[in-house]
Protein backbone atom coordinates (compact mmCIF):
# COMPACT_ATOMS: atom_id res chain seq x y z
CA UNK A 1 0.00 0.00 0.00
CA UNK A 2 2.82 1.95 -0.58
CA UNK A 3 3.45 4.44 -3.68
CA UNK A 4 -0.13 6.70 -3.46
CA UNK A 5 1.08 9.47 -1.40
CA UNK A 6 3.86 11.30 -4.07
CA UNK A 7 4.36 14.98 -4.87
CA UNK A 8 2.82 16.05 -8.07
CA UNK A 9 6.24 17.65 -9.11
CA UNK A 10 4.75 19.12 -12.29
CA UNK A 11 2.66 21.63 -10.30
CA UNK A 12 5.26 22.16 -7.96
CA UNK A 13 7.61 25.34 -8.09
CA UNK A 14 10.79 24.57 -8.16
CA UNK A 15 11.81 25.64 -4.75
CA UNK A 16 8.99 23.41 -3.36
CA UNK A 17 10.25 20.19 -4.88
CA UNK A 18 13.38 21.12 -3.60
CA UNK A 19 12.25 21.56 -0.42
CA UNK A 20 10.54 18.01 -0.50
CA UNK A 21 13.96 16.46 -1.61
CA UNK A 22 15.19 18.12 1.46
CA UNK A 23 13.11 16.01 3.92
CA UNK A 24 12.86 12.73 1.53
CA UNK A 25 17.16 13.01 2.13
CA UNK A 26 16.02 13.80 5.69
CA UNK A 27 14.61 11.04 6.07
CA UNK A 28 16.97 8.64 4.52
CA UNK A 29 19.45 10.14 6.14
CA UNK A 30 17.78 9.74 10.02
CA UNK A 31 17.15 5.42 8.92
CA UNK A 32 20.95 5.74 8.52
CA UNK A 33 21.12 7.24 12.00
CA UNK A 34 18.73 4.89 14.00
CA UNK A 35 19.21 1.60 12.16
CA UNK A 36 22.36 1.80 9.67
CA UNK A 37 22.18 1.29 5.81
CA UNK A 38 20.12 -1.26 4.61
CA UNK A 39 16.83 -0.38 6.04
CA UNK A 40 17.76 2.96 3.57
CA UNK A 41 16.58 0.90 1.22
CA UNK A 42 12.94 1.01 2.41
CA UNK A 43 12.37 4.89 1.90
CA UNK A 44 8.94 5.82 0.69
CA UNK A 45 7.45 9.22 -0.16
CA UNK A 46 4.32 8.29 1.77
CA UNK A 47 6.49 8.35 4.97
CA UNK A 48 8.31 11.47 3.65
CA UNK A 49 5.02 13.16 3.41
CA UNK A 50 3.63 12.30 6.84
CA UNK A 51 6.66 13.76 8.51
CA UNK A 52 6.32 16.80 6.11
CA UNK A 53 2.99 17.25 7.60
CA UNK A 54 3.93 16.73 11.28
CA UNK A 55 6.47 19.15 10.90
CA UNK A 56 4.57 22.00 9.95
CA UNK A 57 2.53 22.32 13.01
CA UNK A 58 5.23 22.69 14.85
CA UNK A 59 6.39 26.49 14.83
CA UNK A 60 10.46 25.73 14.85
CA UNK A 61 12.26 26.87 11.41
CA UNK A 62 13.37 23.72 9.69
CA UNK A 63 16.93 23.28 9.59
CA UNK A 64 18.93 22.15 6.40
CA UNK A 65 22.87 21.30 5.52
CA UNK A 66 24.02 20.60 2.09
CA UNK A 67 25.89 17.23 2.18
CA UNK A 68 26.45 14.77 -0.23
CA UNK A 69 24.68 11.33 -0.67
CA UNK A 70 26.06 8.15 -2.35
CA UNK A 71 23.46 8.43 -5.04
CA UNK A 72 24.22 11.93 -5.90
CA UNK A 73 28.04 13.43 -5.03
CA UNK A 74 26.27 16.74 -5.63
CA UNK A 75 26.16 18.49 -2.40
CA UNK A 76 21.97 18.95 -1.72
CA UNK A 77 19.93 20.46 1.31
CA UNK A 78 18.96 18.01 3.65
CA UNK A 79 16.70 18.56 7.06
CA UNK A 80 18.63 17.92 10.29
CA UNK A 81 17.94 17.13 13.44
CA UNK A 82 14.17 16.76 13.14
CA UNK A 83 12.04 14.86 15.28
CA UNK A 84 9.29 14.33 12.93
CA UNK A 85 11.85 12.46 10.66
CA UNK A 86 13.25 10.40 13.75
CA UNK A 87 9.73 9.59 14.15
CA UNK A 88 9.37 8.75 10.69
CA UNK A 89 12.36 6.34 10.47
CA UNK A 90 10.65 4.37 13.00
CA UNK A 91 7.29 4.12 11.19
CA UNK A 92 9.13 3.56 7.57
CA UNK A 93 11.02 0.23 8.85
CA UNK A 94 8.05 -1.07 10.85
CA UNK A 95 5.59 -0.34 7.76
CA UNK A 96 8.16 -1.70 5.46
CA UNK A 97 8.44 -4.79 7.39
CA UNK A 98 4.75 -6.03 7.89
CA UNK A 99 4.35 -4.82 3.95
CA UNK A 100 7.34 -7.39 3.01
CA UNK A 101 5.60 -10.11 5.33
CA UNK A 102 2.05 -9.27 3.37
CA UNK A 103 3.83 -9.38 0.19
CA UNK A 104 5.09 -13.02 1.08
CA UNK A 105 2.08 -14.21 2.76
CA UNK A 106 -0.20 -12.87 -0.14
CA UNK A 107 1.71 -13.36 -3.49
CA UNK A 108 5.10 -15.85 -2.36
CA UNK A 109 6.90 -13.07 -3.58
CA UNK A 110 10.29 -14.12 -4.19
CA UNK A 111 11.83 -10.71 -3.48
CA UNK A 112 9.74 -10.15 0.25
CA UNK A 113 11.21 -13.79 1.31
CA UNK A 114 14.93 -12.55 0.31
CA UNK A 115 14.37 -8.99 2.11
CA UNK A 116 12.64 -9.86 5.67
CA UNK A 117 15.05 -12.00 7.16
CA UNK A 118 17.35 -8.79 6.07
CA UNK A 119 14.96 -6.43 7.37
CA UNK A 120 13.75 -8.08 10.67
CA UNK A 121 16.72 -7.80 12.89
CA UNK A 122 16.04 -3.72 12.88
CA UNK A 123 12.48 -4.13 14.66
CA UNK A 124 14.82 -4.48 17.84
CA UNK A 125 16.37 -1.29 17.10
CA UNK A 126 13.76 0.94 17.08
CA UNK A 127 13.72 4.21 19.72
CA UNK A 128 12.20 3.13 23.01
CA UNK A 129 10.44 6.22 22.64
CA UNK A 130 8.77 4.76 19.69
CA UNK A 131 8.62 1.09 20.47
CA UNK A 132 4.52 2.02 21.17
CA UNK A 133 4.76 1.84 17.36
CA UNK A 134 5.13 -1.67 16.95
CA UNK A 135 1.85 -3.60 18.89
CA UNK A 136 -0.39 -0.86 16.91
CA UNK A 137 0.96 -1.67 13.67
CA UNK A 138 1.33 -5.84 14.79
CA UNK A 139 -2.52 -5.55 15.80
CA UNK A 140 -4.20 -3.56 13.32
CA UNK A 141 -2.14 -5.50 10.10
CA UNK A 142 -3.49 -8.79 11.89
CA UNK A 143 -6.95 -7.48 12.34
CA UNK A 144 -6.63 -6.59 8.76
CA UNK A 145 -5.21 -10.24 7.75
CA UNK A 146 -8.16 -11.98 9.53
CA UNK A 147 -10.76 -10.26 7.24
CA UNK A 148 -8.77 -11.10 4.07
CA UNK A 149 -8.34 -14.73 5.20
CA UNK A 150 -11.96 -15.34 6.63
CA UNK A 151 -13.74 -13.15 3.63
CA UNK A 152 -16.57 -12.37 6.92
CA UNK A 153 -16.91 -8.89 5.88
CA UNK A 154 -19.98 -6.73 4.60
CA UNK A 155 -18.99 -3.76 3.21
CA UNK A 156 -15.86 -1.88 2.27
CA UNK A 157 -15.96 0.67 5.57
CA UNK A 158 -15.71 -2.78 7.11
CA UNK A 159 -12.40 -4.22 5.44
CA UNK A 160 -10.54 -0.33 4.91
CA UNK A 161 -11.35 0.15 8.73
CA UNK A 162 -8.14 -1.74 10.16
CA UNK A 163 -5.95 -0.23 7.91
CA UNK A 164 -7.58 3.63 7.76
CA UNK A 165 -7.39 3.18 11.95
CA UNK A 166 -3.15 2.13 11.47
CA UNK A 167 -2.59 5.44 9.74
CA UNK A 168 -5.03 7.76 11.75
CA UNK A 169 -3.25 6.02 15.12
CA UNK A 170 0.16 6.45 13.67
CA UNK A 171 -0.18 10.31 12.86
CA UNK A 172 -1.82 11.05 16.00
CA UNK A 173 0.25 9.20 18.46
CA UNK A 174 3.18 11.46 17.29
CA UNK A 175 4.54 13.08 21.15
CA UNK A 176 6.03 16.10 19.84
CA UNK A 177 2.68 18.25 18.49
CA UNK A 178 0.69 20.43 19.76
CA UNK A 179 -1.97 20.24 16.97
CA UNK A 180 -5.06 18.95 17.28
CA UNK A 181 -5.24 15.02 18.15
CA UNK A 182 -8.70 14.23 17.03
CA UNK A 183 -7.84 16.55 13.88
CA UNK A 184 -4.63 14.55 13.38
CA UNK A 185 -6.33 10.89 13.72
CA UNK A 186 -9.92 11.78 11.31
CA UNK A 187 -7.07 13.23 8.65
CA UNK A 188 -4.83 9.86 8.64
CA UNK A 189 -7.98 7.68 9.31
CA UNK A 190 -9.41 9.06 5.70
CA UNK A 191 -5.81 9.02 4.01
CA UNK A 192 -5.66 5.53 5.08
CA UNK A 193 -8.68 4.36 3.86
CA UNK A 194 -8.29 6.22 0.61
CA UNK A 195 -5.07 4.36 0.22
CA UNK A 196 -6.55 1.00 0.89
CA UNK A 197 -9.41 1.69 -1.48
CA UNK A 198 -7.36 2.82 -4.83
CA UNK A 199 -5.07 0.41 -3.96
CA UNK A 200 -7.78 -2.41 -4.28
CA UNK A 201 -9.29 -0.62 -7.65
CA UNK A 202 -5.51 -0.27 -8.84
CA UNK A 203 -4.40 -4.18 -8.21
CA UNK A 204 -7.71 -5.77 -8.95
CA UNK A 205 -6.92 -7.38 -12.42
CA UNK A 206 -3.54 -8.81 -11.23
CA UNK A 207 -5.28 -9.74 -8.32
CA UNK A 208 -7.93 -11.78 -10.29
CA UNK A 209 -4.97 -12.84 -12.30
CA UNK A 210 -2.60 -14.33 -9.54
CA UNK A 211 -5.91 -15.49 -7.06
CA UNK A 212 -5.09 -13.12 -4.61
CA UNK A 213 -7.10 -11.64 -2.04
CA UNK A 214 -9.22 -8.37 -3.36
CA UNK A 215 -12.12 -6.92 -1.08
CA UNK A 216 -14.26 -5.64 -4.91
CA UNK A 217 -13.95 -8.89 -6.14
CA UNK A 218 -15.18 -10.80 -2.79
CA UNK A 219 -18.02 -7.69 -2.53
CA UNK A 220 -19.02 -7.20 -6.19
CA UNK A 221 -18.06 -10.17 -8.35
CA UNK A 222 -20.87 -11.81 -10.06
CA UNK A 223 -21.07 -15.14 -11.87
CA UNK A 224 -20.08 -14.52 -15.42
CA UNK A 225 -18.89 -11.13 -15.27
CA UNK A 226 -15.65 -10.34 -17.17
CA UNK A 227 -12.86 -8.24 -15.56
CA UNK A 228 -13.17 -5.37 -17.46
CA UNK A 229 -17.05 -5.07 -15.89
CA UNK A 230 -16.25 -5.99 -12.22
CA UNK A 231 -13.70 -2.94 -12.54
CA UNK A 232 -16.57 -0.68 -13.84
CA UNK A 233 -18.38 -1.72 -11.46
CA UNK A 234 -16.60 -1.40 -8.39
CA UNK A 235 -15.38 2.12 -10.07
CA UNK A 236 -18.59 3.36 -9.84
CA UNK A 237 -18.78 2.04 -6.26
CA UNK A 238 -16.04 3.43 -5.33
CA UNK A 239 -16.15 6.91 -7.32
CA UNK A 240 -18.23 9.13 -4.73
CA UNK A 241 -15.92 7.42 -1.54
CA UNK A 242 -12.57 8.28 -3.12
CA UNK A 243 -13.39 11.66 -3.83
CA UNK A 244 -15.25 12.32 -0.63
CA UNK A 245 -12.47 10.96 1.47
CA UNK A 246 -9.84 13.73 -0.76
CA UNK A 247 -12.36 16.34 0.04
CA UNK A 248 -12.08 15.83 3.68
CA UNK A 249 -8.20 15.24 3.57
CA UNK A 250 -8.13 19.04 2.14
CA UNK A 251 -10.80 19.87 4.63
CA UNK A 252 -8.73 18.97 7.86
CA UNK A 253 -5.64 20.06 7.02
CA UNK A 254 -7.21 23.45 6.28
CA UNK A 255 -8.49 22.82 9.97
CA UNK A 256 -4.87 21.91 11.28
CA UNK A 257 -3.33 25.15 10.11
CA UNK A 258 -0.21 24.02 9.16
CA UNK A 259 2.51 26.36 10.39
CA UNK A 260 5.07 26.44 7.48
CA UNK A 261 5.84 24.55 4.13
CA UNK A 262 2.19 25.71 3.61
CA UNK A 263 1.77 28.42 0.51
CA UNK A 264 0.38 31.62 1.88
CA UNK A 265 -2.20 31.87 -1.11
CA UNK A 266 -3.81 28.79 0.08
CA UNK A 267 -7.11 28.96 1.02
CA UNK A 268 -8.14 28.55 4.95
Amino acid sequence: MFGYVTPLKEELKVRQLDLFKSYYCGLCQHIKKDFSNIPRLTLSYDITTMAILLDATDPQRVKLKKQPCIISPRKRPVVQQSKPLKYAASVNVLLSYYKLKDDYLDEHSLRSKLLLPQLRPFLQKVPSEFRFLHPIIKSNLNKLQELERSKNFSSLDEIADPFATLVGTIIRKYPYTTANKGDLYRFGYALGKWIYLMDALDDLQKDIENNSFNPLYVLYYQEGQSTDELFMTAKDKLEFSIFSLGASCKELLNKLAPKKNREKSCPT
